[in-house]
């Protein structure tokens, strides 16, 4: 995995919750190497998702944040199947990188597919077309992967993170503290305000109960949740 995303799936310490039928078609896509667009808002665990199905084993795979570049994608690419290129250039890269996939084919894992260019979708047609292989992406909706969403319009292709039920967004919280080791604080208040102010958004969830172990937002037993939020906000404002 690339750096940037390398070792998240030791970072997951707090059970997934209200995710099974998105997470079992998202595998099975995968198995059956089926290209797919996993879509929603920031913090409602696109990444995550994608973690999970690769965890439950499915052969090799390349997942990699995309950069905002063809010749960007195409050099890292090209250094995860250890492709060797004359010359570095995006037309060599690219004939690289194809080969390599038809010689092994594999499922490409593009997390945040975000403004794809027309020399990006070109290149992501080719790896969508290429049998055995397929391609999975992430974005905050079909709108926001600009021209990839010439190739990945079908609605069947599509699986929609919805936030959380409410239930389903108290028994993450509940997993969280525990995870955290918040059960010695006064939750009552606390759990009603993130529940509230998420609105379902278990990235939302998992920060606050996070930023709640830092001592600057303690005072005695209770939790401070209004600069607690404030200080979480920031990280949702893009797209993750």
């Amino acid at each position: 995995m690339p750096k940037e995303i390398e070792g998240a799936a030791g970072e997951y310490t707090v059970p997934l919750v209200g995710r099974r039928a998105e997470l079992d078609a998202l595998a099975n896509a995968i198995r059956l190497r089926q290209s797919r667009l996993v879509a929603g808002p920031p913090g409602i665990g696109k990444t995550r998702i994608l973690v999970e199905a690769l965890s439950l084993g499915h052969g090799p795979h390349l997942l990699l944040r995309a950069p905002g570049t063809l010749h960007a994608l195409l050099a890292r690419l090209a250094a995860m199947l250890h492709c060797r290129a004359a010359r570095a250039t995006s037309s060599a890269l690219k004939a690289g990188v194809l080969a390599a996939l038809e010689a092994e084919p594999r499922p490409i894992l593009l997390e945040d597919a975000t403004d794809c260019d027309p020399r990006m979708y070109r290149f992501l047609r080719a790896v969508y077309h290429t049998p055995g292989s397929c391609l999975i992406a992430t974005a905050r909706s079909r709108a926001a992967t600009g021209h990839l969403r010439k190739l990945l319009w079908d609605p069947r292709e599509e699986i929609c993170l919805k936030p959380l039920s409410r239930p389903e967004a108290g028994a993450l919280f509940e997993a969280a503290a525990a995870a955290y080791n918040l059960s010695a604080l006064d939750l009552e208040d606390f759990r009603n305000r993130t529940l509230t102010a998420a609105r379902g958004n278990p990235g939302q969830i998992l920060a606050t109960c996070r930023l709640a172990t830092r001592p600057e937002y303690r005072r005695g037993r209770r939790i401070k949740s209004l600069p607690l939020r404030m200080d979480a906000l920031p990280s949702f404002l893009g797209d993750r």
